[in-house]
């Protein structure tokens, strides 16, 4: 058993030979290599090799703007941090391994004479210290850590950065300590860089190589081994003291291999690995298709559970509305009431109430709330728990709230709870005094004008204006005002909702609006309410087809004794 189990574990770890292999074929390679020295310097000449130079850069040069390019373009998709991080290090180093190489001793003049190898050596080591740090900077960053940065600041800063250095060594190199000098090869400071960049290297490598242990991601072997190579590139260039011989040949061949593996990585993480997931995911709906006819049975199972659930709720939200609606109208000698709803749904987003305020004075209200069903139900739970009609002062007495300061109220507390925006209440609130005759009343975007029926057959429409209860506190704040009309005796006023004058036949393509709504009133203004309303339960019915209604019908009837 012990023998099983360490066999598994070399197993897991058996892609680290490759780190293994690299790190033992590059060792013996530095320590041979001198021995070709001679036979490199007859093979290739000055002009052969700035061929082979100058074929290596731009091959690297090339895999660096398509490093960029990958993760730069896939970032809007992903939003991964260390692929924007790796994506403006390879740019930087790209477009500077491009001066690099046009600057290169014995290369035509560009910009200036290439008469020196030290400018082209000053954009190398800048390229290569751009390189260590930003991959050092990515060991930080997990694999999978989002951001919302604008790649474009990003790229903006790069650009800047990358014509900064190339004024600068170009124009200023004054500014820049001496990297090499002819006839002595590599300064001192050049050395020391060199050692810098291998000491960033070797920190993330033994980074990115923790990472792959604990993860099991190759792309973080990858990239362990890739800083391996580029480790070796370095000491490459830290032992050439010409730079045509084998060692700076050497660098140039290390460095290419470390960009190829490092695209390798770009490649697996913006192009492979997500087209593996949606081959993965369409392999996964062509099983879940094969057993389409089990999984719709189960689904349609779960669906009618839910259903079944969904239904059982509406029924106790249907009790719950119609709890909080008045069981009895306060009809009494001098005032009399009729009121019926017809929700479209199972719940209503109409409401209504008619209570008492004191012996001489009865409250009422009717409205709409925006949408249909619960959720237009649960803002009339909300409006009838929030209409506040009086309030206690001095002496244990209550004082009635006139309807312009109920909505104004109403309105403060809407919002204050932080509604959707797209989610209002329009509703109209009176108070009639029974001794004066006097109705009082206050309208919030209410958009069915209540009709007055003088005992004469006259029909007038009550004047109303008022912004509705919405999500409008910052911009319009609560202006609503009461109005006064004085009844007589004999007078109906008749209160509603829209869904009333909306009503339309399927077969016969007739309207019931508000015109006919008069019409109704008019002729029945002599009959009592009760045959009024059997009136336009008919009309209601008539003009549904006896089939459901598109929008929900409240209305409520006042008549003066």
């Amino acid at each position: 058993m012990h023998i099983d189990g360490t066999y598994k574990k070399l197993l897991e770890y058996k892609k680290l030979l490759w780190l293994v292999f690299v790190l033992f074929f590059s060792i013996v390679l530095f320590k041979f290599i001198y021995l070709f020295e001679h036979y490199f310097e007859r093979a290739v000449s000055p002009v052969a090799y700035l061929s082979w130079h100058t074929m290596f850069e731009f091959i690297s040069i090339l895999v660096s703007f398509c490093v960029f390019i990958l993760p730069y373009y896939s970032y809007n998709q992903n939003h991964r941090l260390r692929g924007l991080v790796a994506a403006h290090v390879f740019l930087v180093m790209g477009s500077i391994d491009i001066f690099h190489t046009l600057s290169f001793k014995g290369m035509a003049d560009f910009l200036v004479k290439n008469d020196t190898a030290n400018r082209a050596t000053t954009f190398w080591i800048i390229a290569r210290l751009v390189g260590a740090i930003g991959i050092t900077a990515m060991s930080f960053i997990k694999i999978n850590k989002r951001c919302r940065i604008d790649k474009r600041i990003i790229l903006g800063i790069s650009i800047v950065f990358i014509l900064g250095t190339l004024v600068l060594a170009t124009y200023f190199p004054g500014f820049l300590p001496e990297m090499y000098e002819e006839g002595k090869g590599v300064t001192f400071i050049k050395r020391i860089l060199e050692y810098v960049v291998m000491l960033f290297l070797a920190f993330s490598g033994i980074r990115f190589l923790q990472q792959y242990i604990k993860h099991r991601d190759d792309t973080n072997l990858v990239f362990a081994i890739a800083i391996t190579a580029s480790i070796f590139s370095e000491l490459a260039f830290l032992r050439y003291y010409s730079v045509y011989d084998i060692y700076n040949y050497l660098g140039h061949v290390y460095k290419f291999i470390s960009y190829f593996l490092v695209f390798r990585v770009a490649f697996v993480n913006n192009i492979q690995k997500p087209y593996m997931a949606l081959y993965e995911a369409k392999s996964k709906i062509k099983a879940d298709a094969r057993n389409l006819n089990k999984l719709v049975e189960e689904r349609t199972k779960d669906l009618a559970k839910i259903n079944r659930k969904l239904l059982e709720d509406l029924e106790y939200a249907r009790d719950i509305q119609k709890a909080i609606l008045p069981d009895k109208l306060p009809d009494n000698d001098k005032v009399t009431f009729i009121a019926h709803y017809y929700p479209a749904e199972r719940v209503s987003g109409d409401f209504y109430n008619i209570f008492r305020l004191d012996e001489k004075n009865i409250g009422m209200y009717i409205g709409d709330v925006s949408g249909h069903g619960v959720p237009a139900a649960m803002l009339t739970v909300f409006l009838n728990q929030s209409i506040k009609t009086t309030r206690e002062v001095e002496g244990n007495r209550t004082e009635i709230i006139n309807p312009a300061q109920v909505l104004e109220n109403l309105y403060e507390l809407y919002n204050k709870v932080h509604f959707k925006d797209d989610t209002y209440i329009l509703v109209f609130y009176a108070i009639y005094n029974m001794e004066t005759r006097e109705l009082v009343y206050s309208s919030a975007g209410m958009n069915a004008q209540p009709i007055i029926v003088k005992s004469h057959s006259q029909v007038v429409e009550v004047e109303i204006k008022g912004l509705p209860i919405c999500n409008l506190a910052e911009i319009c704040p609560a202006d609503y005002i009461d109005k006064k009309i004085r009844l007589e005796d004999g007078d109906k006023v008749f209160f509603y909702t829209d869904g009333l004058v909306e009503l339309n036949s399927k077969q016969t393509g007739k309207n019931f609006d508000v015109e006919q709504l008069k019409k109704l009133l008019i002729e029945h203004s002599g009959n009592g309410n009760h045959e009024l309303y059997r009136e336009l339960n008919d009309k209601i019915k008539y003009f549904t087809d006896n089939g459901g209604l598109k929008d929900d019908v409240t209305f409520f009837m006042l008549q003066v004794s």
